[in-house]
């Protein structure tokens, strides 16, 4: 396929996309001729003469996939890295992209409504008591401005940050004191501070009493063994889990035990993912030496309904409000009817494949019926 830019190029690129990612052959097609393919089990034998590889973090990147290949770009629309050989993709001379902060305002709206799930924790949280963060990059810092918004105290930890430049940073201790933990931080395996099962069974009960314990970050954060340890020594502690060790095939016993469960989607809102297609497609354009055009979304993925917007009290009409646009517990729902099934990591994967259009607490239609509910809503609102 050729494509003539109004810069004189013209391209005739062979480009494979991961078929879960929306709207990518419309945004891509641009370039050259596009090509949809199962990213979880994507072989170089499906990338024959393709140059250019779209991914997402199901795929291993690295040169068992790659070498001897054509492909001379790797955009991942994902905001992490860890799936990626970046030293070998460097080495190899293989340009490579990712979408940092592209969903970070949808993980928070997840966070946001498991809050509003949580028994009374919204209530606790609006009295006083503090939510930890550990991992103070996209994702931490814009929960920490959505809660400080709302009015909600909150601690963060990020042992990679420079404290010179982030005096409010605290120690390990500060967050683990807090009633809701949130773990944010990326997946690492060298450095001076590892993620990788940085937190223990007996660093986490220190927690207060009846603290959460949220991980929409990477699942090998906590070991499944820790975490399994902790429910039972201290059963007060509630566990939500988005991320799990060994995905697709996610531990089943820890899963019971969990009052919400879902299947790594905290990211997935519509807004989210068109963000990551926008930033590395415009990556890609900049690497060909082209302009990069927008494209058209469908309008199913972005129209939506004006919402009006009550609450007896400023506590009621946050659940509300939040539980209207995105409700977390009907992705638990849809998460508990695969736990038992045979072959779980494949219906882990097929949720996520079909995953519900989501809109983003920020670019939803929300109008309040109560003028005093005005400021709330411009907090719930203040991601973008």
């Amino acid at each position: 396929m050729a494509l003539s830019f109004n810069t004189g190029v013209t391209l005739s690129l062979k480009i494979l996309v991961d078929e879960n990612i929306p709207a990518a052959v419309s945004c891509f097609s641009q370039f050259g001729e596009v090509r949809r393919v199962n990213g979880r089990q994507l072989s170089k034998t499906d990338i024959a003469d393709a140059e250019v590889l779209i991914v997402r973090s199901v795929t291993k990147v690295c040169k068992h996939l790659l070498d001897g290949t054509g492909v001379r770009f790797v955009g991942s629309t994902t905001i992490g890295t860890d799936h990626l050989d970046l030293n070998y993709l460097a080495e190899s001379g293989i340009k490579t992209c990712n979408a940092p902060g592209s969903n970070a305002e949808s993980v928070v709206d997840y966070v946001i409504s498991a809050i509003c799930q949580t028994d009374d924790l919204l209530e606790r949280l609006l009295s006083g008591e503090p939510v930890g963060i550990i991992g103070f990059g996209n994702v931490g810092k814009r929960l920490a401005r959505r809660l400080e918004a709302l009015g909600i105290a909150w601690r963060a930890y990020d042992p990679l940050l420079n404290k010179d430049e982030f005096p409010h940073l605290g120690g390990l201790d500060d967050v683990l004191r807090c009633s809701l933990l949130c773990l944010h931080a990326p997946l690492t395996r060298t450095g001076d501070h590892p993620s990788f099962h940085m937190l223990d069974t007996s660093l986490l009960t220190r927690l207060p009493e009846d603290a959460v314990l949220l991980n929409a970050g990477r699942g090998e954060i906590v070991s499944t063994d820790s975490l399994m340890a902790l429910s039972r020594q201290r059963p007060d502690i509630s566990l939500l889990l988005d991320v799990w060790e060994g995905e697709p095939a996610f531990p089943v016993a820890l899963a019971n035990r969990c009052r919400i469960a879902t299947p790594h989607i905290a990211g997935y809102s519509v807004d989210g993912k068109l963000s990551g297609l926008r930033m590395v497609a415009s990556q890609l354009a900049e690497f060909l030496g082209v302009q990069y055009c927008d494209f058209d979304v469908p309008l199913e993925m972005t129209a939506g309904e004006t919402l009006h917007c009550s609450g007896a009290n400023r506590a009621d009409f946050i659940r509300r409000t939040v539980l209207s646009v995105y409700d977390v517990k009907e992705d638990d729902e849809r998460f508990r009817r695969i736990i038992n099934e045979l072959d779980r990591g494949l219906a882990f994967d097929l949720l996520r494949k079909q995953y519900p259009l989501r809109r983003e607490l920020a670019y939803s239609s929300l109008v309040a019926t109560s003028a005093s509910f005005k400021e709330t809503l411009n907090a719930l609102q203040s991601g973008r």
